[in-house]
């Protein structure tokens, strides 16, 4: 088996979230294990300035949307904006509120999101809570379904455009990529 180091923002807890940080896009360097192999993890390790690098970018990002307000009417404003409600009563508004309870609940209650509760990181957050741990699947099974966004930009996108979104509720830019 090989040592492999690679910038990923995926938090390896498991391991599913270890594949789907493999699968990001990204630098990456396998050493082979061998007699030798201790120096060039050293030298893989500082060439790639992996860690401090990608957890800089990273922290930055995050600090600079936990900095920009999220009011209790501005959320409000970002559902609205984000999960559109249909007039007319039936499974279609259903699935709306359903959507719209949850990301409240991630919002107000959950302790992956509700830390940063009135912050844009809290909205990030949030919109991400759901799409990972709580959106309907169907075609796969839940870990499959994220490692295919991981792997194709999708969580990406996703954070684009909530920021976009948001960006659009709060009537400033928000040009942080996290």
């Amino acid at each position: 088996m090989a040592t492999t180091f690679k910038r990923a923002v995926t938090n390896i807890v498991c391991d599913n979230t270890m594949a789907a940080g493999l699968a990001e896009r990204g630098q990456q360097v396998k050493i082979k294990h061998s007699r030798h192999s201790k120096f060039r993890i050293t030298e893989a390790r500082e060439a790639l300035n992996i860690v401090y690098t990608l957890a800089d970018e990273f922290s930055r990002a995050v600090g600079d949307l936990c900095r920009i307000s999220v009011s209790r009417w501005q959320w409000n404003a970002f559902l609205d904006a984000h999960v559109s409600m249909p007039n007319h009563p039936g499974r279609s508004r259903t699935m709306a509120e359903s959507k719209r309870d949850t990301l409240t609940r991630l919002w107000n209650h959950d302790l992956r999101v509700s830390p940063w509760q009135g912050t844009a990181w809290g909205v990030v957050q949030a919109v991400n809570t759901f799409a990972h741990h709580e959106q309907h699947v169907r075609g796969a099974d839940r870990a499959e379904r994220n490692m295919l966004r991981a792997a194709t930009g999708g969580v990406d996108e996703l954070d684009r455009d909530t920021l976009s979104t948001l960006s659009k509720v709060l009537d400033r830019s928000l040009a942080v990529s996290v």
